[in-house]
Formats: structure tokens, C-alpha cells, sequence
């Protein structure tokens, strides 16, 4: 059962056709650039859409449409449409300080980890190390979500292939989410 919460935080299908024709009629405006991808922001309003190249990308978009609620480690994404290689999803704001700090402090102390390891590594074997205590709750918190509900996604190999790093760590509605995958 869902909590009223999520209910409200979902768009509508009216809303989301309102926002598929923005697109289409090219209210939009360029807003960042991946390796995979672009992303536009849509006029007006706080969604983004993104196009991408990235296959498991659009898997986990696929997933996680609609389902804040089960994944909530990830920016909430609203349409999905893999013919076109296209999402729409909130928009998010900066890590504060002290938050983005401890994700590169995690994100190096784990490229350093991985380095020693001699073998393909995850974060999340990363995290489950005893050296993982000195990160703040909040990010260890967040960090095991992230864990759990790739694990629930069942998508191949994403635990490796999970495109973590700094940048792609933000903030949207006061939690830690991941923006791009």
C-alpha cells in the first residue's frame, strides 16, 4: 500500500502528457552533458528529461519509473520511453558542502581500494569494509539503500557497472540520490 507521500509525489498522466508536448514543441533548453548523453531542462517546470546511449541506463529507468517509493536512492523518474532513448525525471539540487566532501572522500577512498584489490571491485564491496565507518551515517545510510535496491533491480552485472561517482551524487526533497546510473 502506498503512503499519501508518494501518491502526492507522483505526476499525473495528464501532467506527464503536458510535459511530453513541452519536448515535443521543443520548450526546452540545454542544460548538461554526460558521456552518455544530454539533458535538457523543460521550460517552466521542474523536470528534466534526458536522452541517452547508455543501455543499462535506460534499464534502470525502466525499473524505477514511477517507484520512488521502492527506490528511493535514485532521482525519481516519471516517463520512460526506450525507443527514444529518453526519461523524464525531477530535478535535483547540489550536495551541501559537507555532504559532496564525503562522497569524494568515499569515491576516492574506494578507487584506492579497488586499486589494491587487483580484481573488478564494486562500491559496495567497498562499503562493507571496516574502514567504511569513518563516513557519516547519512552517506553510509544512503549508500546501503543504493546497495539493496540495485541487488532488487536484478539488471546484469549494475553493481560493477553503477556510475558512481561525485557528480552524479545529489540532493532532491533533503535526500542523498543517485542522478545518473
Amino acid at each position: 500500500m502506498k503512503k499519501l507521500k508518494e501518491i502526492l509525489q507522483e505526476i499525473t498522466q495528464q501532467e506527464a502528457s503536458k510535459l511530453l508536448d513541452k519536448i515535443k514543441n521543443k520548450e526546452i533548453k540545454f542544460y548538461a552533458r554526460g558521456d552518455n548523453g544530454k539533458v535538457y531542462q523543460i521550460n517552466n517546470e521542474d523536470y528534466l528529461f534526458k536522452i541517452t546511449t547508455e543501455p543499462d541506463e535506460l534499464a534502470v529507468a525502466d525499473v524505477i519509473v514511477g517507484r520512488y517509493g521502492e527506490f528511493n536512492a535514485f532521482i525519481p523518474v516519471h516517463y520512460s520511453d526506450r525507443s527514444n532513448r529518453m526519461y523524464i525525471m525531477n530535478k535535483a539540487e547540489k550536495l551541501s558542502p559537507g555532504d559532496y566532501r564525503q562522497v569524494i572522500q568515499f569515491y576516492e577512498d574506494y578507487k584506492e581500494y579497488a586499486r589494491n584489490q587487483g580484481h573488478e571491485t564494486s562500491i559496495f564491496e567497498y562499503l562493507n569494509t571496516e574502514s567504511t565507518r569513518k563516513y557519516a551515517p547519512r552517506l553510509v545510510s544512503f549508500l546501503r539503500a543504493l546497495e539493496q535496491q540495485v541487488k532488487r533491480m536484478g539488471i546484469g552485472d549494475l553493481e560493477f557497472s553503477l556510475d558512481f561517482k561525485p557528480d552524479n551524487v545529489m540532493q532532491w526533497n533533503g535526500n542523498i540520490v543517485m542522478i545518473d546510473w
